[in-house]
């Protein structure tokens, strides 16, 4: 399942490449592509329970996604 997530606090390629090297460490998600000016990260999750460790390590690591 692909997701794009809102992640208000993304102001910079620094912050999409973390965003990205964090969650290659998150089973069953996959970081596909991040945009700066719309503030958004899309994914692939295998499921649900994976989307949701995703947004928990984003929100751990000072991205809280929106939605």
């Amino acid at each position: 399942m692909k997701k794009t997530l809102t992640i208000p606090s993304i102001s910079c390629h620094h912050c999409l490449m973390a965003i990205q090297r964090e969650l290659k460490f998150v089973d069953g998600v996959e970081y596909l592509d991040g945009n700066i000016d719309a503030k958004t990260v899309m994914v692939e999750a295998t499921d649900e329970a994976a989307l949701d460790k995703a947004r928990a390590t984003l929100t751990e690591i000072g991205y809280a996604p929106a939605n």
